[in-house]
């Protein structure tokens, strides 16, 4: 994959993130909502509060940072030098491993996490200290695994899907998708999802590997969100789709525009964010349009819904909006976010 497109399926993936109360563990989510506080990442994490539209703290500064991961008053970010670990209160870096490497951001099941990266390594360690429990190698590019059913399901540049031990890294099956995978597996019930560039959409059994369905699209997609039985798709010419996650059955389309950076799947919403500004909430059940806006400028990640408030970050000052959702009129606009309880 190119590095431009790369970049624009990261920032599409950015939307990403836990899939409700069944999820085993923690993913990446740009911009992350944890203990009332707003990160976002980019060249570097922000932390926002309520006291300023500007952002508390900054870290690393002026660095390629992916998705921040919650570790418990803690950020894991990957990097374009390592992985890094930083305290959520401070913006402190705590730990960096791994500089020499790009490495995405991991996830995170209780005291470990799982790090994949551009150099073909997925690396299992801890989360306290960052110390290296296991390491295993793939051909090409490799994504941030989906942790379901006792297995990490990973894959990426050479067109494999494998299902591997947690505790030790040992390959347990290999499923050859034909084509390389669009970013990461994403989890839900017994299953995992992912899409490929040539349009593909599959839903794989997490234990074994065997395909339980499969369907192609027209265009490739981004790796789907998925909750409360449903798949939420984003297809790069900017088409939302909804599927049935047992089946595969579309269940609603939304046509939105080909620059559409960013979903998010918030408070029974369906959050679409444009490269301009341009906001859309939808229904989750048929896509339907809620209300639809702008922000004052382009964003540099996706807007969050957060207690009935739209909150994104714009412009090249990185200054926080909010406004308010209110039913049948015009959300007002102010500026703020919530307080984080960590130190």
């Amino acid at each position: 994959m190119r590095p431009g497109v790369l970049a624009m399926v990261l920032m599409v993936a950015g939307w990403l993130g836990p899939v409700g109360p069944a999820a085993a563990a923690d993913y990446p989510e740009n911009p992350l909502v944890a203990e009332a506080a707003l990160f976002a990442s980019r060249q570097g994490v922000m932390r926002f509060d309520a006291s300023s539209d500007r952002p508390r703290w900054r870290s690393p500064a002026d660095e390629q940072t992916f998705e921040p991961v919650w570790a418990g008053c803690r950020l894991l970010v990957g990097t374009s030098a390592g992985l890094v670990a930083l305290g959520a209160g401070s913006g402190d870096l705590l730990w960096r491993r791994f500089a020499d490497a790009t490495v995405f951001s991991p996830t995170r099941d209780g005291e470990h996490a799982y790090a994949a990266g551009r150099d073909g390594v997925l690396r299992a360690l801890t989360v306290e200290e960052g110390q290296v429990l296991w390491t295993r190698r793939f051909e090409g590019w490799i994504y941030p695994p989906a942790l379901q059913a006792g297995m990490l399901v990973t894959g990426g540049q050479e067109g494999v899907l494998a299902g591997l031990d947690p505790a030790t890294g040992a390959i347990r099956w290999r499923r050859d998708l034909g084509q390389e995978l669009v970013y990461r597996p994403v989890a839900e019930g017994d299953s995992v999802y992912v899409t490929t560039f040539a349009g593909e959409v599959l839903a794989i059994d997490a234990a074994s590997g065997a395909v339980r369905w499969r369907r192609r699209e027209p265009v490739a997609v981004a790796s789907p969100r998925a909750g409360n039985g449903r798949l939420y798709l984003p297809r790069f010419d900017g088409v939302l789709l909804v599927l049935d996650a047992a089946t595969g059955q579309r269940l609603a389309r939304r046509p939105l525009e080909d620059d559409l950076m960013a979903v998010h799947l918030d408070e029974e919403a369906v959050v679409a964010t444009h490269a301009d500004g341009r906001v859309v909430v939808l229904a989750p059940d048929d896509l339907a349009v809620r209300w639809e806006g702008e922000l004052s400028g382009p964003p540099s990640v996706g807007v969050r819904l957060v207690e009935g408030s739209l909150l994104g970050v714009v412009g090249p000052e990185s200054r926080l909006e909010s406004r308010r959702l209110l039913s049948g009129e015009r959300p007002a606009e102010s500026t703020g976010s919530p307080v984080s309880a960590c130190p």
